[in-house]
């Protein structure tokens, strides 16, 4: 046993964390307001079993070492030596110099980048992969500083490279560098045009890959190590931090070639965040650095729940949002090769969210008629009623009340009902937890996530082996997980043993572990922790997600006969009918 697994047996987290605030037993785990970000619901979960803790709210989470560098802003080495002392454990000494942990991955990656740096830029193996570079307009001076690369098409190449350098599989693996095998493990990144992830430090802590020929996943990033964490990082900021404080507003872009083309083109306060999906710890970072955000993403921001519930994130940490609109479909990429000027303008006419909102929705919907008024307010209402400022909501609802021609103080009344129901949403929906009350995200995700977490939470008492097929499903995380929970609740039963976390956890990779940490970390209602009430709840929820299914085929063979019916399909339109007509009986029946 290593320093830091002595450390965590030592020291209980609930006592850790008590220190710093109280925690209230629920269930298995307990739960307190989150001491990160402001809420008024406690949604953060810290589970004494697993030794982790985890906010549903501003997504944080980690060990007894992530807590105290969260809480007292220190490096893991100051974080390990306050925990060991009041552990009582003595450090051991780095036999001849030997650097520490944290050390060793880093090493690992500058040499990786390295690696790939000179095959990319001195290889004939990197030749291709340097043309595409090129001809997507980089010149050699971007393609230094950005410290690009290739990893060739194999499975070996990095890993023979690092472990003659001395470096392990098991060391490799950690760092996400290689996936586990049955032989050591093998390249995670191959064929690919590589972009490091350089943090604030200017160390290397990740590598983004884009595939070079054909293939899926065209991306595919490092994925959550002890180094990196794609919720807490920013793509190019170690470059573009001086340019976005001088300028005072950072842009927001998807892509890593979105943000490179953009620095090389002169407009250099500009980032990728990865995704429109950004989050707490992102806006975070942005904060130090200025108060006004430029959002450009290829997807309509108003209809993607995702950019949604960033944006919200991002009003209520008191951020100024603007949107960067670009005519003609294109990304900032294919517009700064096009006359950076253009780019430099658009950046300029950048137009407040709430005017892009409303801009939104009158292009898709009538505002003239009483069925686009109704989508408007539907769609609109709830992203108002987070606007944090009362002068900001109201100005807004003026405006909306002017676009659709309806009385602003129904809108009023409205949009505080949609306040409302943006807490209760998931209680509505069999109150669900509290961590789960998300209204962006659909009815059925919900409660794939509801069961999946029920499922984590078997009575002690209860002896249980789902026997519902996994394609009930809809996630393929979800359907992974539970097969590997269903075999090992199998295994356990004919022992007549109970659900133990830490002997299902060893049977999942390392890629699944955070999500189910964060399910073992959901908080289930108490009376569900006796076995009858557990086992109807189990039953009801299954019950539900089935209807479900049934209703998306429903309307999927409503779309086919609507078809049938405008074409003169009679044949497939009796067959169509007669299986709409069977499967809304197998839905009453449900």
């Amino acid at each position: 046993m290593d320093d830091l697994d002595l450390i965590k047996q030592k020291i209980n987290i609930v006592d850790l964390i008590q220190e710093y605030l109280p925690l209230k037993k629920s269930g298995i785990n307990f739960k307190a307001s989150c001491p990160f970000h402001q809420e008024k619901t406690p949604s953060f979960m810290v589970s004494p079993d697993r030794g982790i803790w985890h906010c549903f709210g501003c997504q944080r989470g980690g060990d007894h070492f992530k807590f105290l560098m969260e809480k007292e802003g220190l490096e893991f080495t100051e974080a390990l030596e306050i925990l060991a002392k009041k552990a009582g454990i003595t450090l051991k000494k780095k036999a001849g110099g030997e650097k520490d942990k944290k050390g060793r991955l880093l090493e690992a990656n500058l040499k990786t980048a390295q690696f790939y740096h000179y095959l990319l830029t001195k290889h004939y193996l990197g030749e291709k992969a340097l043309e595409y570079l090129k001809n997507r307009g980089l010149e050699d001076k971007t393609i230094e500083e950005f410290n690009l690369g290739y990893a060739p098409n194999s499975w070996d190449s990095l890993r023979n490279f690092l472990i003659k350098r001395g470096f392990s599989d098991s060391e490799l693996i950690e760092a996400g560098l290689t996936v586990p095998s049955k032989s050591g493990s093998y390249d995670r990144f191959r064929g690919r045009v590589v972009f490091p992830l350089t943090d604030l430090k200017q160390q290397v802590i990740g590598f983004a890959g884009r595939i070079l020929d054909v293939g899926e996943p065209k991306y595919i990033n490092t994925p959550q190590t002890s180094l990196f964490d794609k919720s807490n990082f920013l793509f190019g900021l170690n470059l573009a931090k001086g340019e976005i404080r001088t300028k005072n507003k950072a842009i927001l872009t998807e892509g890593e070639m979105d943000m490179i083309l953009s620095y090389q083109g002169g407009i250099k306060n500009v980032v990728a965040c990865k995704g429109t999906a950004f989050t707490l710890g992102q806006i975070e970072l942005i904060k130090r650095h200025t108060d006004t955000i430029l959002l450009c993403f290829d997807k309509d921001l108003a209809g993607d729940s995702a950019s949604r519930r960033g944006i919200g994130m991002a009003d209520q940490a008191g951020l100024n949002i603007k949107v960067i609109l670009i005519p003609d479909g294109k990304d900032p990429a294919e517009l700064v090769l096009k006359d950076p000027k253009l780019w430099q303008e658009a950046v300029e006419k950048a137009e407040d969210i709430y005017d892009y909102y409303l801009s939104s929705v009158s292009l898709r919907f009538d505002p003239k008629t009483a069925e686009g008024k109704k989508n408007i307010a539907g769609e609109i209402l709830p992203i108002f009623a987070k606007i944090s400022n009362s002068v900001t909501l109201e100005h807004y609802l003026q405006k909306l009340a002017a676009l659709i021609a309806v009385p602003e103080d129904l809108l009023r009344r409205e949009v505080k009902k949609a306040a409302v129901s943006s807490l209760s949403y998931a209680a509505a929906l069999r109150q669900l937890p509290v961590q789960s009350q998300d209204h962006f995200k659909p009815r059925r995700e919900i409660l794939e996530e509801y069961l999946m977490a029920l499922l984590f939470h078997i009575p002690k008492s209860l002896t249980f082996v789902p026997n519902f097929p996994e394609t009930l499903f809809f996630s393929e995380d979800y359907r992974s997980l539970y097969v590997l929970l269903v075999l090992y609740l199998d295994a356990i039963s004919f022992k007549a043993q109970a659900f133990e976390i830490a002997e299902f956890i060893k049977g999942v990779s390392q890629e699944m572990v955070p999500l189910v940490d964060r399910l073992y970390l959901t908080e289930i209602e108490e009376k569900l922790e006796g076995s009858k009430s557990w086992q109807e709840e189990v039953t009801t929820v299954i019950s539900e997600l089935k209807k479900a299914l049934v209703k998306a085929s429903l309307e999927k063979l409503s779309a086919e006969i609507k078809s049938a019916q405008t074409f003169g399909k009679v044949e497939q339109l009796e067959v169509l009918n007669k299986r709409f007509r069977d499967l809304s009986l197998k839905l009453k029946n449900l």
